[in-house]
């Protein structure tokens, strides 16, 4: 007579079989999509993991004519000038923490981790009162990083941001060009001979070991991870909240105690934000969609936006040789005997003289074709059919 009990090792077997049903029928663009999180990250004080089922969903609009109020998050040490802030936006509310200060009303536990640990301070602090947008910013208002149609400042991106694209989006890098840090750009565990110390020096430090320190000692190592640099950018309240505070403190615990540098650790966390936020390894939007729903600077097109942006650093490589031009006639003043010196001077005047030329047209070109993509952002059809939205 057969027994009614199941062995442990027939037990066992079900259970087998049922996980390789369940993850057969799984496949690779679930798994790397935005509804499948991995690797919750433990807390090492409280020992609270996050939920494993979490979802992110879009958040909804609030009704036509709404506002949304802002908090502009930077970080400076003591002798940096943030004077800009105030002088040209004085209506943002602003959280200026201080990094090497620990004296100062906001301030950091530690200057390591770089902007990492003003976010994350920031945060933790005000978890229960957070506003409807964050801006995480710099604290410089000029950076090489930030968007060139908006000549670089962060003043012109923070007044052009739409509040509805960043509440669609729930994140929304501040950068739109892809280079540095797009696509397929962070791999994990690469092999040293294949390291970029000039474009991607985190990637040495960016290791398995690192990536579950952060998110687990379970958690799936991704392929790749991406998005476009340099660390700036806007999240919703609901965003933020989707995780619990653990898992921030939990992540600022790392950035104290990691042994990387403070270059690296910085680095880490500039290609981990999109997963934290929008559980994407890779997060790379194409650039005119960028521009045209998070700013309204419409190009029309993505080819018509790459060849605004060959223009525009095809003028700048014509006044780098420009100023290299200049440098050298000053050179060439203080040479006493130098034999043709006036034909190579003849030369270098008409060189200099087609530099200024060409980058005269293109100034005006480029100009033309920017204020024509402003002026087609400011029709809401424009901005649907570009983001590929039908109304």
């Amino acid at each position: 007579m057969l027994s009614r009990t199941r062995s442990p090792v027939a037990l066992w077997a079900v259970v087998a079989t049922f996980f390789v049903y369940y993850y057969s029928c799984i496949s690779p663009a679930q798994l790397s999509s935005d509804q499948f999180f991995l690797g919750p990250p433990l807390n090492s004080t409280t020992g609270h993991f996050v939920d494993p089922n979490l979802r992110f969903e879009r958040t909804y609009l609030k009704p036509p004519g709404s506002t949304y109020n802002r908090t502009l998050v930077i970080g400076h040490r003591k002798q940096d000038s943030i004077a800009w802030i105030s002088e040209t936006l004085p209506d943002i509310d602003v959280a200026a923490y201080v990094v090497d200060d620990l004296a100062a009303p906001l301030h950091t536990p530690r200057n390591k981790g770089r902007e990492a640990m003003v976010y994350l301070t920031y945060i933790i602090h005000h978890y229960e009162k957070l506003p409807d947008i964050v801006l995480f910013f710099h604290a410089g208002q000029y950076a090489w990083h930030n968007n060139v149609w908006h000549d670089r400042d962060s003043v012109q991106m923070i007044r052009a941001m739409r509040d509805d694209h960043i509440v669609r989006e729930g994140y929304f890098n501040a950068r739109c060009e892809l280079r540095p840090g797009c696509p397929d750009w962070i791999h994990i565990d690469r092999p040293e001979i294949d390291f970029d110390p000039v474009y991607k020096p985190e990637e040495k430090a960016y290791t398995a070991q690192v990536w579950r320190q952060i998110w687990g000692s379970t958690a799936r190592v991704p392929q790749a991870l991406s998005q476009p640099c340099c660390a700036q950018f806007a999240v919703t309240r609901e965003r933020i909240l989707l995780n619990p505070v653990t898992t921030y403190i939990h992540i600022r615990e790392w950035l104290l105690r990691t042994d990387l540098p403070d270059r690296d650790s910085g680095r880490v966390m500039e290609y981990t934000w999109q997963y934290l936020f929008n559980r994407y390894y890779e997060h790379c939007p194409p650039m005119n969609r960028c521009a045209c729903a998070g700013y309204g600077v419409c190009f029309g097109s993505e080819k018509r936006m790459s060849d605004w942006l060959d223009l525009y650093y095809e003028r700048e490589h014509c006044e780098h040789e420009l100023k290299k031009l200049e440098m050298e006639a000053d050179k060439a003043k203080a040479m006493v005997g130098a034999g043709g010196r006036e034909e190579l001077r003849r030369q270098r005047e008409k060189k200099e003289r087609e530099l200024r030329e060409k980058v005269n047209a293109l100034t005006l070109e480029i100009g033309k074709i920017r204020d024509e993509a402003v002026r087609r952002g400011k029709d809401e059809k424009n901005i649907a059919l570009e983001r590929g939205r039908a109304q």
